[in-house]
Parts: C-alpha cells; structure tokens; sequence
C-alpha cells in the first residue's frame, strides 16, 4: 500500500483526537477548578533506507535516507495553573491560591483528591463534597454554628449562641506529580506511582496554597486558545485528508497506465 496513505491516516487520527481533547476542555469552560488539558504526539518509528555513517562507495554517508512512518499518540496531560476566583456568599465555598489538593474519602474508602472548595456541612458537622462524600483534614463543624470563618491558614471558628469557637485548622495535600494522577471526573483524582505519594501539610506554610473564603475556583480554560487551536487542528486534519486524495489519485493514474 502507499506509505502516504498510512503516514497521513495516522496524521488524520492524531488530529481527531486532539479536536477530542479541545471539544473537551470547551465543555468544561465553567466547570468549577477544571483543568485543561492537551494532546502530546511524537512521530513514529522510521524506515532506513540508508544509515547515516554508513559506508558507500568507499564514502561515508553525511545523512542517510530515513523515511517516517506517520504520528502517534504520546500523551494527554492536564494543565494544573492556577484558575481564576469567583465570589461566592457560602461560608464553606474555599478556594485554593497555589499548590494543595483537598482529600475526599470515596464510598469504598479510597483516597481523592480535588481544588472544588465547593463544601456543605452535613446534619452532624462534617464538611463533605456535593456528592456528600467527606472532606478529610476539615475540622468537624458544630450544626448550630451560625456563620463559619476561615483564615488563608485554614484556622478554622464558628460562631455559636453569641460566640465564636476555634475548631482546627484544615489541612491539604500536594501531590509531587498531579499529571500522573487518574482523572475520574467530578474534579475527583487518584493516586497512582505516577503521580506520587502525596505530602499532607497546612495552607500557607511548606509551599502549600493559602485558602480563600467566599471564593471559588474559575476553569483555567482559556477559550479563545481553545478555539485557535481547534481551527488548527481542523486544518491539520484537512491537509492530511488532501494528502491521501493525492495518493489515491496517483495509485489511479498508476493503474490506468498501459
């Protein structure tokens, strides 16, 4: 078969998964602390046809014949910058400015992670996720608590019957590789032995992000990038599309040949 063919099919593929990657990061453009992420793609083994520092009539090739053999799929790793804030008036809506990750106890005990400070307490003080899985390293919160204040060290107090109680600070978790975690969807991450063993410590001390009351993390999708990178890759997709339209064309003058 053509070698056109197959080298511009796989540009053809790459490209569609990298409009896949884009329509997705669009999706997401006001999910709360999303991550953008992007497509990575290296060129795929090479044909010798003659080796560089081959020998050749007595000479030494300067650069050889390497023919490649198309593109593939590298990776496709998320963006963790930092996301614009948003004002919010809930007193359990928190915010992350730098690096930290809340940790969430999953319904089978499982460990994850996340920067959606979007937290109700429940009937019995605990601070848990919209899904109503709980946060761990918050401090237990008193139900009749009126109001709940949070410093940007995580120290958190309550105010109950007309006064205020100090209930702990919160706590966080940096992971030393966030990439290398399994994206799970509802800002929820794993721990892999990609991404690391995650470091606990509190906000604002050991590199760790300050917190941020009444405020939410924005999407740190950047929308017209998006688009200029869509029509990139539409147009990448195009050209590779003409590519094998000449090679069929030129296979059909072949075989008309008598």
């Amino acid at each position: 078969m053509n070698r056109t063919l197959l080298i511009s099919a796989s540009g053809m593929e790459a490209q569609q998964m990298r409009t896949d990657v884009i329509a997705n990061n669009m999706a997401n453009v006001n999910t709360t602390s999303f991550k953008r992420s992007i497509a990575n793609f290296q060129d795929m083994l090479y044909e010798r046809i003659a080796s560089p520092g081959s020998d050749s009539a007595n000479t030494t090739l300067p650069v050889g014949i390497q023919l490649g053999t198309g593109v593939r799929n590298a990776s496709v790793s998320k963006i963790f910058e930092q996301g614009g804030l948003q004002t919010s008036s809930s007193d359990l809506d928190v915010a992350i400015e730098g690096e930290g990750f809340y940790q969430v106890t999953l319904p089978d005990g499982r460990t994850a992670y996340t920067r959606a400070g979007s937290f109700h307490m429940d009937s019995t003080g605990n601070v848990v996720t919209t899904e109503g899985y709980t946060v761990q390293g918050f401090p237990t919160l008193d139900p009749k608590a009126t109001s709940v204040t949070i410093n940007s060290d995580g120290t958190v107090s309550v105010y109950v019957d007309g006064a205020n109680s100090n209930k702990g600070r919160v706590q966080l978790a940096r992971i030393p590789n966030p990439e290398g975690m399994i994206y799970m969807g509802r800002n929820l991450y794993l721990e892999t032995t990609a991404s690391g063993s995650p470091q606990t410590g509190n906000p604002g001390e050991s590199n760790f992000g300050n917190l941020a009351q009444h405020y939410t993390e924005s999407s740190n999708v950047e929308i017209v990038e998006e688009m200029v990178d869509m029509i990139a890759a539409q147009r990448a997709y195009e050209l590779n599309s003409k590519s094998i339209k000449n090679a069929d064309d030129m296979l059909r003058m072949v075989t008309n040949l008598k």
